[in-house]
């Protein structure tokens, strides 16, 4: 993990007017279940004045016009989903607690053998999240509700987006958090996560003093 987020943060001196966002876990079911989410009515886009089979530059044309229209869905009032919103969204019990520590002790192991890295024209960080709709299934947080996972961790503890995968959605900051900021980090994480007893939930406070990435499951399954 350490040579990917240095990668990261020298694509991002070179290139400053962009945001830099990777791929996670499992790429192929991460890519098929994007493919899906863009055929919700917030984020279909209309293709047909292209043409994929004589055109060359018609899947890059697809694919800006997707990350433009889902970049400003994410803005529209009446789609915006709010932190509080998602308050026992992700129950997931004791043993889910400890799959997030682990991952977070040793996210290397989340990564898939290929990595895509993203460059995304964005004005704001957390806009990174429209460059790969996903959160297919109903009972996963799709776009509009990562985004609003995005906002609020970069409002209060300065994570930016750091990528996403067919399960897990990463964020990176300059540096770990301290103790205290790590504990009320944990303490928003359980109204999400529920299990507040859990034993896993102090191991990941203390991880977090010493990392400066979190990683969250967003689907009903990330911890199987």
């Amino acid at each position: 993990m350490g040579a990917l987020l240095e990668l990261v943060r020298a694509e991002e001196a070179g290139h400053p007017e962009s945001a830099v966002f990777v791929t996670l876990d499992d790429l192929d079911q991460m890519l098929y279940t994007s493919g899906h989410a863009t055929e919700s009515d917030e984020l279909e886009v209309d293709t047909d004045d292209l043409d994929f089979l004589n055109d060359s530059g018609a899947i890059r044309e697809l694919q800006l016009r997707q990350l433009t229209h889902t970049r400003a869905q994410l803005q529209r009032p009446e789609l915006r989903v709010e932190w509080a919103s998602l308050a026992g969204s992700r129950e997931a019990g004791p043993h889910g607690i400890d799959v997030l520590e682990r991952i977070n002790d040793a996210p290397t192991s989340l990564l898939d053998d290929l990595v895509l890295v993203l460059h995304i024209p964005a004005e704001e960080a957390t806009d990174a999240i429209a460059a790969l709709p996903n959160g297919y299934f109903s009972d996963d947080w799709n776009t509009f509700q990562n985004h609003a996972v995005a906002r609020h961790l970069s409002n209060k503890y300065g994570y930016r987006p750091l990528g996403i995968g067919a399960s897990w959605v990463g964020f990176s900051r300059d540096s770990p958090l301290d103790g205290a900021e790590a504990a009320v980090l944990v303490a928003d994480l359980t109204t999400l996560y529920g299990s507040p007893d859990a034993a896993g939930w102090a191991r990941l406070a203390e991880t977090l003093t010493r990392s400066s990435t979190l990683f969250l499951g967003y689907t009903d399954n990330f911890a199987e």
